[in-house]
């Protein structure tokens, strides 16, 4: 079961949210992906979290606020690749 995680906008580190949100994908027992969004969205930190297998980074001004407007169409184009999706 593959899960695909939504990354908190958080500059260049990893919230907290973020982290306890792997965590819980990472119990349903399959490979864990984190979608990370924003203006130089800090992919290379995201990746070095313990348990994520791939990183993806759509780096763009429209995402830096995170707002749900600009990223649900992102997130609904990627949704048919996961099983869960948090």
């Amino acid at each position: 079961m593959t899960a695909l995680v939504f990354a908190e906008p958080n500059g260049d580190t990893v919230a907290d949210a973020t982290l306890a949100t792997v965590t819980a994908a990472a119990a349903l027992g399959g490979p864990v992906h984190v979608l990370v969004t924003g203006s130089q969205a800090a992919g290379d930190a995201h990746g070095a979290i313990a348990g994520v297998e791939k990183v993806l980074v759509a780096d763009d001004a429209a995402y830096a606020d995170g707002l749900a407007e600009n990223v649900a169409p992102l997130i609904a184009g990627l949704m048919d690749g996961y099983d869960a999706v948090l």
